[in-house]
């Protein structure tokens, strides 16, 4: 066996390195951060609240504990008169909801009887072993659709840890406090707990994933508003019902990759159609395009912008995040990346330089 090449060798350290990190960065988002989960939310807040802090300081002279106290309350008092009107108006359109439940119960059974009865005819007609190998695999979707709601129901045992949940939302909002309060010592203290060499490398990094991931964030809430927004006012212009509590839906379904949207507006859009509301279903289809293809033209482009980072990378690493992290990937890939990124640019990752050497 030959003698590695200088070459070589700094692709293997490249290698080796790009491991260590990924295999660092999953051990501490699947072991490490749900302890630490209430300090971490507080560090988001606190780094949202600080500009609005420091303009309190500069231009109003009042000290920063005071500026801390005001900011954190509007931003508390925001959060709560939000809450209570949403909540308000989406409870009435989930009563209006439930009152017509029965309705929609009965007609989403002659939906299925019917085509319960269309497939029997299709899978009659089709070679004894063809029928087999789809008995087999409904018997399989079955059992795995009986698992998949006993671990949702499991996961829905949240709402018995209500109590624990106001406790950690209490040390966040006082945990940003100090956060904010105290920014620079902090911040000081952090730096010294590394060598010498590493801290300008290490505040690059800070800036830059600061920057980028705030970036993506604002991005992607931007899209979410913006496929809620024109989702409420299109169902609202072809006088579709539960309009807030549907455009609600959607921004959340818009979370999730692929899927999105289409989660809610596909089987609207069939029982519409089934129901024979056709010409409500045509108008529902054209709002689910219109929604689908602003998205698409303004993804690539806010992300693109804000981020950095080209949309396939975007694309592989939510892809990858949810194989690793489950529903959580879309948040934890793309920030993987952005670190990522900045400690390869800062230089405190060495991998895979231009020039093939290790610097």
């Amino acid at each position: 066996m030959g003698v590695l090449t200088a070459m070589d060798r700094a692709w293997l350290y490249s290698v080796l390195g790009l491991a260590g990190f990924l295999v660092v960065s999953w051990a501490l988002i699947t072991y490490a951060l749900p302890i630490v989960m209430p300090f971490v939310l507080a560090w988001v807040l606190a780094e949202m609240m600080d500009p609005a802090v420091t303009w309190l300081v500069r231009r109003a002279r009042m000290p920063r504990s005071l500026a801390v106290a005001v900011v954190l309350l509007f931003f508390v008092g925001i959060m709560v008169a939000l809450f209570t009107v949403g909540v308000a108006y989406v409870v009435g359109e989930i009563r209006a909801l439930i009152r017509n439940l029965p309705y929609l119960y009965a007609a989403g059974l002659d939906i299925s009887s019917q085509v319960l009865l269309y497939l029997e005819d299709l899978v009659g007609s089709l070679p004894e072993s063809v029928q087999v190998t789809i008995g087999e695999n409904l018997g399989k979707l079955q059992a795995n659709l009986g698992t998949y709601l006993e671990t949702l129901a499991r996961r829905l045992g949240f709402i018995t840890s209500v109590p624990g949940f106001l406790i950690n939302l209490i040390i966040t909002f006082v945990a940003a406090f100090f956060i904010t309060r105290d920014r620079q010592e902090i911040g000081a203290f952090l730096l010294s707990l590394f060598p010498a060499k590493w801290r300008d490398q290490l505040r690059q990094v800070r800036v830059e994933v600061l920057t980028n991931a705030i970036g993506w964030a604002k991005a992607q809430v931007l899209l979410i508003l913006m496929t809620m927004l024109v989702s409420m006012l299109g169902l609202a212009i072809i006088g579709a019902d539960y309009v807030v509590l549907a455009g609600l839906a959607i921004g959340l379904l818009d979370i999730l990759p692929i899927v999105g949207p289409g989660a809610l507006y596909a089987p609207w859009i069939l029982y519409s159609a089934f129901t024979g509301r056709l010409a409500f279903g045509v108008k529902l289809l054209i709002v689910y395009a219109v929604v689908s293809a602003l998205r698409q033209v303004l993804e690539s482009k806010v992300v693109g912008d804000r981020v950095g980072l080209h949309p396939l990378a975007v694309l592989l690493s939510i892809y990858l995040g949810i194989k690793f992290f489950g529903a959580l990937g879309v948040v934890f890939g793309p920030l993987i990346t952005i670190l990522l990124k900045a400690m390869v640019t800062s230089g405190l990752l060495p991998i895979f330089t231009g020039d093939g050497r290790q610097r």
